[in-house]
């Protein structure tokens, strides 16, 4: 999902380099590269788990019209800003 998004690959390229640095070896940029495989593989497998759990669906379920009404509120006064500001 991440690797369609030009933001967010731009963004793991600049924490990677300030990560190795110039004198990097290929042992720690393997080692950066693995260990960012190893979080995003479980931190998205464990959202997957979780959010797939009848519990999680019904509470979802429950707080769905709240939740995107907020969300709804927050994008509405964000996009209002931006055509509001003089930048």
């Amino acid at each position: 999902m991440h690797l369609t998004n030009p933001k967010s690959v731009l963004a793991w390229i600049a924490l990677v380099t300030l990560g190795l640095g110039p004198e990097a070896s290929w042992q720690r940029l393997a080692a950066i590269l693995g260990g960012c495989a190893v979080l995003s593989v479980t931190i998205f497998c464990g959202y997957a788990l979780v959010f797939s759990t009848a519990p999680m669906v019904g509470l979802y379920r429950r707080a769905r019209r709240w939740i995107e009404s907020l969300l709804a509120v927050f994008f509405g006064v964000a996009g209002l800003r931006l055509l509001l500001s003089r930048a």
